[in-house]
């Protein structure tokens, strides 16, 4: 049995580099990082690096997740996460762009979403998804 690959959404990553707290979480990037099985993607790389500090902390970042195998996101993954969106919203639930389409490049790539974000949940209500959640970890 093959370890899965996992994708950290923009939340976990945070929690990864914060100063303190989220120690379990922390520990298990850390194990994921030696083992290399963390993937990224655009979604998450951009959102990161628009929150970076200044521009050598942009720099290095960008470095260090462009080192990262990238699960693309071709045409249909886009098309798929409109048409997730669009059931969703019909259930009454409006997700943000972002989390949809990081949850439909997790789907078709077969990756664990690992994050600190409660849409992710609602989203496995709709499309079936490998998750783990840190939130109160």
């Amino acid at each position: 049995m093959s370890v899965p690959g996992v994708l950290l959404d923009t939340s976990a990553w945070i929690a990864f580099f914060s100063r303190i707290g989220h120690e379990v979480l922390k520990s298990e990037v850390q194990k994921a990082l030696n083992e290399e099985r963390v993937f990224t993607c655009a979604v998450v790389r951009t959102e990161l690096l628009v929150g970076a500090r200044d521009r050598a902390a942009f720099k290095k970042l960008d470095e260090l997740l462009r080192a990262l195998p990238q699960a693309p996101l071709d045409d249909e993954l886009w098309s798929r996460a409109a048409a997730l969106g669009f059931a969703l919203r019909k259930k009454g639930r409006s997700m943000p762009l972002p989390d949809l389409l990081i949850a439909e490049v997790c789907r078709s790539r077969s990756l664990e979403l690992w994050h600190l974000d409660d849409h992710y949940e609602s989203i496995r209500e709709q499309v079936q998804f490998s998750t783990r959640s840190f939130l109160g970890a």
